[in-house]
Parts: C-alpha cells; sequence; structure tokens
C-alpha cells in the first residue's frame, strides 16, 4: 500500500496520458451525468464535482436507483473497480432500460462482462489494487471523458504532488500519532476531502471519525461541540486560497475550542485540482501510518466482506 501511496502522482499522471476515448457520437448529445458508484469508486467523482467547471450538471448517485430524471439525454458512468458491486450493477441495468448513453469503468468482473456483451464502451483499470487505491486510475478515467466530450477545459498538473509526496508523508506520519488515542473530528470546505479523509481511517486503520464540511456545521453540529475535550481531536483541512468567509470560521472554531487538541493542514498548489488533491494525499498517508500505530492490516475488510454476505 506504501508504493502505490507513493506512485499516486505518477498514477494520475500516466492515466492521464491515455489518448482519447472512442465514443458514439450520441453521446455528445448528452444534457446531464450520473455516477454511478460507492464507496472508494465514487470519491474521485466527487472530487471532480468540486474542483472543476462542467457545462451540464453532475450527480453521483450511491445506492440502488437512479435518480429518477436519469433518461436518454443522460451520460451514465458506472464506476466499479471489482465489477462485481450489487448497487452499480443494479443502477447499469436501470440505465440501460432508461436508454442512456454508458460508459464503464472498471477492472473486471460481471460488469466488465456485461459491458462487452452488449457493446458498452468501458475504461479498463489497472487489476492488483484495493478498490480505494484506484482513486488515481478512476480520477483521471473521468477527466479523459469530460475532455473527450467537450465538457472540461480544465488543465491539470501533478509536479507539485510530485515534488511535495515526501514532505507530505512525513508530515502525514506525525499526524497519525497525534490522533491515535482520539476521536478526529474532520473539517473542510471540500466534502470530498473531509469525506475521503474519514472513510480512509475507517477502512485502513479501523478508526471511529467523523466528517463535517463548512459552512455547513457552523449552523448546526458546532453546538454539540461544546462537548469536544481531549479525548477528541479536531483537524481543519484548509485551502491557501480559502475565501474572507471561510477563513473566519475556521479562525472563529480555533478561538471557541479550547480543551480539544486542534491540528491544521493546509494545501499547497496554485490550482484547485492540486491544492484538493494535496489534501486527499495526505489523508490517504495519515490513514496508513495510523493503522501501522495500531498494529492493524490497512489492507483487511472483514467486516465490509461479512456484510456482503447477508445482501
Amino acid at each position: 500500500m506504501i508504493k502505490n501511496l507513493r506512485n499516486f502522482p505518477i498514477f494520475l499522471k500516466k492515466e492521464l496520458e491515455k489518448p482519447k476515448i472512442l465514443l458514439p457520437s450520441k453521446y455528445k448529445k448528452i444534457q446531464n451525468i450520473v455516477v454511478a458508484g460507492m464507496g472508494g469508486s465514487a470519491i474521485a467523482a466527487e472530487v471532480l464535482k468540486e474542483v472543476i467547471p462542467l457545462k451540464i450538471p453532475l450527480e453521483i448517485s450511491k445506492g440502488y436507483f437512479l435518480p429518477y430524471w436519469t433518461s436518454k439525454d443522460t451520460l451514465l458512468i458506472c464506476v466499479s473497480y471489482s465489477g462485481n458491486t450489487k448497487e452499480t450493477l443494479t443502477q447499469f441495468h436501470q440505465g440501460i432500460k432508461k436508454k442512456s448513453s454508458i460508459i464503464v469503468i472498471t477492472s473486471d468482473g460481471k460488469l466488465m462482462k456485461e459491458a462487452k456483451k452488449k457493446a458498452i464502451p468501458f475504461i479498463e483499470l489497472p487489476k492488483g489494487f484495493l478498490p480505494r487505491e484506484s482513486f488515481p486510475f478512476i480520477f483521471s478515467s473521468l477527466i479523459r471523458i469530460f475532455k473527450t466530450l467537450g465538457l472540461t477545459k480544465e488543465v491539470f498538473s501533478f509536479e507539485l504532488l510530485e515534488r511535495e509526496i515526501t514532505k507530505i508523508e512525513k508530515e502525514a506520519k506525525l499526524v497519525a500519532r497525534k490522533i491515535k488515542n482520539s476521536f478526529p473530528i474532520i473539517s473542510s470546505q471540500y466534502f470530498s476531502v473531509s469525506t475521503r479523509w474519514e472513510d480512509q481511517l475507517s477502512e485502513n486503520a479501523k478508526h471511529l471519525a467523523e466528517s463535517k464540511t463548512l459552512p455547513e456545521l457552523a449552523h448546526n453540529e458546532i453546538e454539540s461541540w461544546r462537548k469536544l475535550d481531549k479525548n477528541y481531536s479536531l483537524i481543519l483541512l484548509r485551502d491557501c486560497k480559502e475565501t474572507k468567509e471561510i477563513k473566519c470560521l475556521f479562525e472563529g472554531i480555533k478561538k471557541i475550542i479550547k480543551k480539544t487538541p486542534i491540528l491544521e493542514i493546509k494545501a499547497k498548489g496554485k490550482t484547485k485540482p492540486e491544492r484538493v488533491l494535496y489534501l486527499i494525499l495526505f489523508g490517504d498517508f495519515v490513514s496508513y501510518f495510523l493503522a501501522k500505530e495500531k498494529k492493524i492490516n490497512p489492507k483487511t475488510t472483514d467486516y465490509i466482506k461479512r456484510l456482503k454476505k447477508v445482501i
């Protein structure tokens, strides 16, 4: 896992350098986008929704049912690293009935088999990774789709991540040690970032955590923080180019919370995608080192496997 984390920027770059995807002409007539996926297969779409301007609406659908408005004018991107995610397969079949323009992103499984059988365009992900490790491949695959369809002109650079990777790893290790014996509450202005941190701490380190997004938490959750003490830790994931309003909220939190350790991590980068990916990678490293601190295997997911057997 650590090797794959260190190669995160390289994976992003190599995948994005692949040629444009060949798609039927009707795909360029779509009016909206739905990305169907769960867990690690869906988070890349959540990130892209927040960091790049698209010409048409994008919705991430997690569950067994597509949005009711999904139609023949919808681009349905079904993402499942394993290719066997039941929720995603269910939405895939619904998309066929609705005559949506479908693209599959997977490494194998039933989804790959059915896409080939029905001559549905697909992107084959490299095998041998954990679903949550597939983030850079799925992220870049989605960008390739959007660029092929002319939905974005965003330019992506991963040079900063390559330069900062050693420093990020070193600092993440220190953060993992500091939060080891606490209940972390992760706060960011980016829903995708705080969610990814919580998910990775849960799945890799088997560590309870909570994620909250600004400015929403300032309207409800903050009232319960009067109960916070030294058994918690507050992780503030900040953008070096925050708006005045977001900056004031973060600084206000620091003044209000007195009994709980606060850790601030500030993203680096000239563009929003760079800064968000910086925070994503930082959190992935933290979850890995936290697992090591607790002497836990970050690769195992016994409870997930046990739960899947009952559905």
